[in-house]
């Protein structure tokens, strides 16, 4: 399996994101080169009728992520979210709107507090999410 490198100072910011919009999903977008996440980018969560359990990323977000990260030399590796006071397993939902090959992060959230973040990997549109394992490095 895949190891998925983060760095440390994306880490810390992607959890206070993720706290700061308790009791909501916030979400993002992972940035970094040759496999490692270096970068990430806020993007608002278009779903506010279920935004405690569901969320959609904004595209328009997702484009100017897109493009800041071009103009940075960067890629977009994957995508983050969190679950408020939930475990950070992927869902079938989850699952479902996945692209192969992409990172989901997914950060659980207790009571608005950082709980842990689980990484998750598809192999194709088919198969089942497969964690892989986090490794913070500093920066």
């Amino acid at each position: 399996y895949m190891v998925v490198k983060i760095k440390r100072s994306a880490y810390d910011g992607m959890i206070k994101h993720a706290e700061a919009g308790f009791p909501h999903e916030i979400c993002g977008v992972l940035l970094g080169s040759d496999g490692s996440i270096t970068n990430f980018r806020e993007c608002r969560n278009l779903n506010t009728e279920r935004a405690h359990d569901r969320y959609e990323l904004d595209p328009v977000s997702f484009k100017e992520a897109d493009e800041w990260a071009r103009k940075e030399g960067l890629e977009i590796l994957g995508v983050y979210h969190s679950h408020p006071d939930h475990p950070s397993i992927a869902s079938e939902t989850d699952r479902v709107n996945a692209w192969p090959e992409w990172v989901y992060l997914i950060f659980s959230i207790n009571s608005g507090k950082y709980n842990d973040a689980r990484a998750w990997i598809l192999e194709d549109f088919d198969s089942k999410f497969n964690e892989a394992p986090i490794e913070v490095f500093e920066d």
